[in-house]
C-alpha cells in the first residue's frame, strides 16, 4: 500500500512542540521549492500576510478557534503567511 504524502495543512494541525514546529518549517520549504501554489511568492508577501492574519486571528475568527499550544499557533500564523491575501 503507497503512502499518501500529507498537505502542508495537515502538518501544520499536526504541530505539538518545538521538534514538530521545527519538522513543519522543514515541510514548509520542501513545499515551497516543489509548488507553484503560494499566493505570496516573495518573503516581504509572504511575512506581510502572516502578520496580517496573525493579527486578524489575534482573538479567534468565526471559523477558526486559536489554540493554546504556542507551537501550534506560529506554525498556523506561518502557514497562513502562504495563502492569506
Amino acid at each position: 500500500m503507497k503512502k499518501t504524502k500529507k498537505t502542508l495543512f495537515e502538518l501544520v494541525n499536526e504541530v505539538s512542540d518545538e521538534m514538530s514546529f521545527i519538522n513543519f518549517l522543514n515541510e514548509l520549504r520542501n513545499d515551497k521549492l516543489k509548488s507553484r501554489d503560494w499566493g505570496n511568492t516573495t518573503i516581504e508577501a509572504f511575512l506581510e500576510a502572516s502578520h496580517e492574519w496573525g493579527k486578524v486571528s489575534v482573538n479567534g475568527l468565526q471559523f477558526y478557534e486559536k489554540p493554546e499550544n504556542p507551537w501550534l499557533r506560529c506554525a498556523q500564523i506561518i502557514y497562513m503567511g502562504t495563502i492569506y491575501e
